[in-house]
């Protein structure tokens, strides 16, 4: 999807593939809260569709994949919002003249309902609207949506395979999210990749990016509409490789600057003393120039773009200068030889799109009474600057809320993280936002994995799934009435960073806290319950006898130190061993039992010995 090829190019900006997990720890420590998430639907549909569905059960197996990848990230208690492509999305297809953006324009801020006609999506959209969780309904593009939504602050990433949302100016997208631990796009073998339980994501910055491959968006913006990707074939004959060389002309990532000059090269500078020193234009910025106005705030996009004629004018001056520029300075652009036998020339409808694309501007808004919202206060954040309050607008399609900046039309703020009674999923998803406010759930254990402190969330099945009777598990019991009978087969668990526990869950903590402090009292004050010979015998020290011995007065025998044989060396000083045939009986080391009595006459008061024996 997008461009072809450009995941490649950007490589070198990829941050390090972590799992969710990882994510929230991170975020929870740097911003004091989880982070919050737009999806792009369509991603999630393609992934939820294969070839090993039986038909009769298609669609509900890919609603069933669907909402298991989103309540992954709601059961981590990320603020997540799902949005799906408009009616206004252009055509893919290839076919036919390109189109009219001002009229496109047009269409946009008259239309009232940009949903698609599509059975599938709106049983989607039913499922999420049941189960509180947020979604937006794109004008066009659903990806252009969620990099829209993202720049202005209201949610932190995009989950998109789609290298299009970087185009469209989104500037923190995850990829690849999957369970596989690496980053590989398609189904690998089981060879090739990792699974796993947990979900990955590999994020990509695109300020790093910009420092490793200077690619910044303009540069995108500009290597999209030469190589082509959903919307157009682009430039005959360009491919990634030039695409991306043309985009960094006239930079420091450019080839004038990291290539070898040929031997030609060198020859004529050594004659003519100098090396040449004037780069190529800069293109893409040259191309920013012809279509977008400077310093312009609005929450509209398409606000920022220059007049027909003036962009008309200044865009085909730009064609012009390009290809002269091929000729002069082609080694300098591409770094070898590149023979450009047609003139280049793209219609300005596909630079308009990436630069404004059509989107929705009522702004969707995360409610803390909402299963999608990992917060207990409301967001009322947006980045960009306001130049009129009432261009503003917000809403949400699960409370069928409208509002423009009057935010007493909403409770701005909750006691605790919120799960609908009609939550009809696998009960793990909810257990850390019941644990935020019923006594339901528990902390019992702790470890660390991947990097990451956690803690266990304990919790009886039984009791969670009569407080949400439709809940999978319910269901399953009401059609299997023998499930559960034993009390272990209802006891699970979950692991959830501590980070996210500490936060939501204190009282937990503390108890778990508590816990751990009794339990080492304990142990530390526990004796041992091994008897000592003299202990066993009911004669020792420390205890009294039951048999009526006074334990305090003197023990009535002499114990006297064991007297071990002196050593005997040879002449040399070395020990001389004792043979191992030796007689026990030869040895002085052996005394007879009553060598420890003072007295013959004592024999009778020793209650070892028989004073009459046999």
């Amino acid at each position: 999807m997008g461009i072809p090829e450009l995941w490649e190019v950007l490589k070198p900006g990829f941050d390090k593939r972590i799992c969710i997990d990882e994510l929230v720890d991170q975020y929870i420590k740097k911003l004091g809260r989880p982070p919050r998430i737009a999806v792009d639907a369509y991603m999630f549909i393609f992934q939820s569709d294969h070839s090993s569905i039986i038909s009769d059960d298609k669609t509900g197996i890919m609603v069933q994949n669907f909402m298991s990848k989103i309540l992954a990230l709601i059961g981590l208690n990320v603020s997540v919002i799902v949005v799906f492509d408009g009616i206004l999305k252009p055509d893919k297809s290839g076919s036919g003249s390109p189109q009219d953006y001002e009229k496109e324009l047009t269409k946009l801020q008259y239309t009232t309902s940009f949903a698609e006609a599509n059975e599938f999506i709106e049983q989607l959209k039913e499922t999420l609207r049941v189960n509180k969780i947020e979604f937006l309904q794109a004008a066009g593009e659903a990806e252009a949506q969620c990099a829209y939504i993202q720049k202005l602050g209201i949610v932190d990433f995009v989950i998109s395979n789609d290298v299009d949302s970087l185009v469209f100016g989104a500037t923190q997208v995850l990829r690849n999210y999957s369970r596989f631990v690496e980053d590989i796009g398609h189904s690998p073998s089981k060879k090739s990749a990792t699974l796993k339980q947990k979900y990955y994501v590999t994020p990509v910055n695109m300020k790093r990016v910009e420092e490793e491959t200077g690619l910044t968006r303009v540069r995108l913006v500009f290597l999209a509409t030469l190589r082509g990707g959903d919307y157009s074939s682009g430039v005959k004959r360009m491919g990634i490789v030039n695409a991306k060389n043309l985009a960094l002309s006239g930079t420091l990532f450019g080839k004038f600057y990291n290539r070898s000059l040929t031997k030609q090269e060198l020859k004529e500078a050594k004659r003519l003393d100098s090396v040449p020193s004037e780069p190529p234009p800069d293109f893409a910025e040259e191309l920013e120039h012809c279509f977008v106005k400077k310093d312009v705030a609005s929450i509209y996009p398409w606000d920022a773009r220059k007049d027909k004629q003036t962009r008309e004018g200044l865009f085909n001056k730009l064609l012009n200068s390009l290809n002269e520029s091929l000729s002069v300075f082609n080694r300098d652009i591409f770094g070898r030889g590149v023979t450009i036998t047609e003139r280049f020339a793209f219609d300005e409808y596909f630079v308009l799109l990436y630069f404004f694309p059509l989107v929705q501007t009522t702004l969707p808004i995360f409610l803390p009474w909402t299963l999608s919202s990992g917060e207990l206060e409301t967001n009322f954040k947006i980045t960009l600057r306001m130049q009129q309050k009432e261009e503003l607008s917000r809403s949400s399609e699960v409370e069928s809320i409208d509002f423009d900046d009057d935010i007493s039309l909403i409770v701005s703020s909750a006691n605790h993280l919120f799960v609908p009674k009609t939550y009809s999923w696998q009960i793990k998803h909810i257990v850390f936002k019941l644990a935020s406010y019923t006594t339901m759930v528990k902390i019992t254990n702790e470890k660390v994995e991947d990097g990451v402190e956690k803690v266990m969330l304990k919790y009886d099945e039984r009791e969670i799934r009569n407080k949400f009777p439709m809940s999978v598990e319910a269901r399953r019991v009401i059609e299997s009435p023998e499930k559960g009978k034993n009390v272990d087969d209802n006891i699970s668990y979950i692991w959830i960073p501590t980070s996210l526990a500490k936060m939501y869950c204190p009282q937990l903590i503390a108890e778990y806290e508590q816990y751990k402090h009794e339990k080492a009292q304990t142990k530390k004050g526990k004796k041992s319950s091994q008897k000592t010979t003299l202990d066993m015998l009911e004669y020792s020290p420390t205890k009294k006898s039951n048999s009526g011995f006074d334990l305090s007065q003197p023990i009535p025998f002499e114990i006297k130190p064991s007297i071990s044989p002196p050593k005997r060396t040879s002449p040399k000083g070395k020990v001389k061993k004792p043979s191992p045939r030796k007689n026990v009986a030869d040895d002085d080391s052996q005394r007879k039992l009553d060598f420890y009595f003072k007295a013959k006459n004592d024999i009778g008061n020793n209650p070892f010995l028989d004073a009459n024996p046999k």
